[in-house]
């Protein structure tokens, strides 16, 4: 079994208007690339797709674009990303999606999925308290996700409180900055001990400027936004 990753579908099957397309040739036929490459992924493998999965307001409305992910290969671990609006309680939606015939998407919110190899976890994260333009209810939010990483690192020791396989930390939000400047988020994943990889997307166009990628302190660090990707799935293990 291998893991790959790719997160930033931004499936807009049912809202056009919304398509990634009009930001340019970079994203042209971007939802059929992503349907062809990823045929690189086996049916016995793991799928993670750390974020904005469809630009559907409501889980109701969202169908076409999860039946898309329901077919892409392998097992899909999802968590939230700022544009999924439709998200809800994860109990609810993992009902949804069963009730719908949706077999092959397992939600990830504050707990952890094990498999042969590898334990992997994550939260949607927010923006750095050092970025620009941040607003009180931007600290409030990244005060939560500060709450639900810990929960995850929580159920990272409780599934495998031995580390013996490899812990995989999903988050949407890049959890540091240029050059893998330190931020809370990133102090946290390092000083648990607990993450070996750690997956973000989000950033997008310019702002792949400032994608950080490497080891640090003993986490390895990759981008898996769909377009930086080019629209292939990452192999992490």
């Amino acid at each position: 079994m291998a893991i790959y990753a790719m997160a930033d579908l931004h499936l807009a099957i049912d809202n056009p208007e919304k398509t990634m397309e009009v930001f340019g040739d970079a994203w042209k036929d971007y939802m059929e690339r992503i349907r062809l490459n990823s045929g690189v992924v086996g049916s016995d493998d793991l799928y993670l797709i750390p974020g904005d999965l469809s630009w559907a307001t409501y889980l109701e409305n969202a169908d076409k674009d999860f039946s898309f992910i329901n077919d892409l290969p392998g097992r899909k671990l999802i968590i939230r990303g700022n544009h999924d609006y439709w998200w809800g309680t994860a109990s609810k939606m993992q009902k949804q999606l069963i009730e719908k015939g949706f077999d092959t998407i397992t939600i990830l919110r504050n707990s952890a999925y094990v498999c042969d190899d590898a334990v992997i976890t994550g939260t949607r994260g927010w923006k750095r308290l050092e970025d620009d333009g941040v607003t009180e209810e931007d600290t409030k939010i990244h005060n939560r996700e500060l709450a639900r990483i810990k929960l995850c690192l929580d159920s990272l020791k409780s599934a495998d409180p031995g580390h013996e396989k490899t812990h995989i930390f999903m988050i949407h939000y890049p959890p540091t900055g240029r050059n893998g400047a330190c931020c809370d988020f990133s102090d946290l994943l390092e000083e648990s001990g607990l993450v070996d990889i750690c997956l973000y997307g989000h950033l997008h166009g310019r702002a792949h400027s400032q994608i950080f990628e490497g080891e640090k302190n003993g986490v390895k660090y990759f981008c898996v936004a769909a377009d930086y990707l080019k629209y292939k799935p990452l192999r992490v293990l």
